[in-house]
């Protein structure tokens, strides 16, 4: 089970890398000291939309939420742990933590799956129709 540390930064014309947070990249590496470690660099992807959000929590949490009398706090939860892996992480101790799930750090394509997801489920298993974003007005 191993620690994953994923740090912004931006690449310059140069072709430096400018991290946004020095000092986290250095307590991360660290962590690693006399270990063999993998560095990836990946190009960022773009978040979900404000639309994308008011749509999972105004439609389809707040759906489910109102058939199966939950909060829609405990519902995304509920649907967090159902439908998305959780993380570890390792603490400076060595030791290994399991982190929540969360969908903060879905990316576009990720996220979209996840509520499709979502709304199968909840139309086979609750017999509930979840409807498109795009059959909804959005406040």
């Amino acid at each position: 089970m191993g620690y994953t540390a994923r740090h912004a930064g931006k690449v310059t014309q140069e072709g430096l890398l400018v991290l946004a947070d020095s000092s986290a990249w250095r307590a991360a590496v660290a962590r690693h000291r006399g270990r063999a470690v993998w560095v990836t660099v990946k190009r960022q992807t773009v978040q979900r939309s404000p639309e994308a959000n008011r749509y999972y929590w105004g439609v389809v949490v707040d759906s489910i939420a109102s058939y199966i009398g939950e909060s829609a706090e405990d519902t995304h939860e509920l649907l967090k742990q159902r439908f998305l892996p959780g993380r570890s992480i390792e603490l400076l101790d060595g030791r290994a933590m399991e982190m929540p799930p969360s969908t903060k750090r879905l990316t576009v394509e990720e996220f979209s799956l996840y509520v499709e997801h979502v709304k199968v489920w909840a139309a086979q298993w609750l017999g509930l129709a979840i409807p498109e974003a795009g059959q909804v007005e959005m406040l």
